[in-house]
């Protein structure tokens, strides 16, 4: 978003949920059509998505006029809508998205015990469309990602008597039994920000985590653009959750974006060792 004309504009180092995670020093081009035989570009092994990982103090603060009340009209319609009517959540959702790259409103979002709960429950099998669910794992997963005062927030509102599990679990569940490729795509964009958290990396290694991805990489093996893009997602998340806590090898990485050997040795190298991080 251009700040000065309120015109969005593309932009090479912007990272997108949708497409692959990337970084300042070197460039990803997903989803362009390119003629010719362009060179491969660079992989980057910097788990950006974007609008999600935009580093949320260069937004400016939030305008009370505008942007506080389209959230708290997202928030309204997502809390009075009821279960016939789950695909008129897509605006709200959509709203709340991207008001939520700011580090303020996803504190704020993360903050609403009951809007954190109401994305949780979304995240779960149900008779919720596909639409709605992968957009409650793409705004619970914006809202914490780089704001660490919303992660903090957001996880203390599970693991207690009445909420035993989080978000964590919902997102292994989805990894392991889901099929549709953009569901898969922003599970694993919602794991990857759930485990900047060290305790939440401890739990998905603990539930058995590294199993559940070799299975998810497996099954992007036929080599579609939606496959690939899971798989870019898996690697991503090997090396800027897992190398960058100490867990992998780190004498190598990956020699293209889908590095069929590498991406495998290091899940079972994972795999086959002890795996502490708190």
């Amino acid at each position: 978003m251009n700040l000065a004309t309120g015109v969005k504009e593309a932009r090479l180092n912007v990272p997108d949920p949708n497409q692959d995670n990337q970084s300042s020093g070197l460039t990803i081009i997903d989803d362009f059509d390119i003629v010719g035989h362009e060179p491969e570009p660079e992989m980057d092994f910097t788990d950006h998505d974007h609008d999600s990982s935009l580093q949320h103090p260069l937004r400016p603060p939030p305008d009370t006029t505008s942007e506080s009340a389209s959230f708290f009209a997202a928030v309204s319609e997502i809390e009075q809508r009821g279960p016939q009517n789950t695909d008129e959540l897509i605006p709200a959702l959509t709203d709340l998205e991207d008001l939520s790259h700011s580090y303020h409103w996803g504190l704020t979002l993360a903050k609403d015990e009951s809007m954190v709960h109401k994305l949780f429950q979304f995240l779960l099998p149900s008779h919720l469309s596909l639409e709605v669910r992968s957009l409650a794992a793409l705004v619970l997963g914006t809202a914490i990602r780089n704001n660490p005062a919303a992660l903090d927030a957001a996880l203390s509102q599970f693991y207690m008597d009445e909420w035993p599990e989080g978000p964590l679990e919902a997102v292994l569940m989805a990894l392991l039994h889901e099929q549709a490729p953009v569901l898969l795509n922003r599970m694993m964009f919602l794991l990857s920000s759930l485990c900047q958290d060290k305790r939440q990396l401890q739990r998905f290694l603990d539930a058995g985590g590294i199993d559940i991805l070799i299975a998810l990489y497996d099954a992007g093996a036929a080599g579609s653009e939606d496959q690939n893009k899971l798989r870019r997602k898996v690697t991503h998340f090997v090396i800027d959750n897992l190398m960058e806590s100490g867990q992998g090898d780190e004498s190598s990485l990956p020699g293209s974006e889908i590095d069929t050997d590498w991406t495998m040795i290091q899940l079972r190298h994972l795999k086959d060792r002890p795996s502490t991080i708190v």
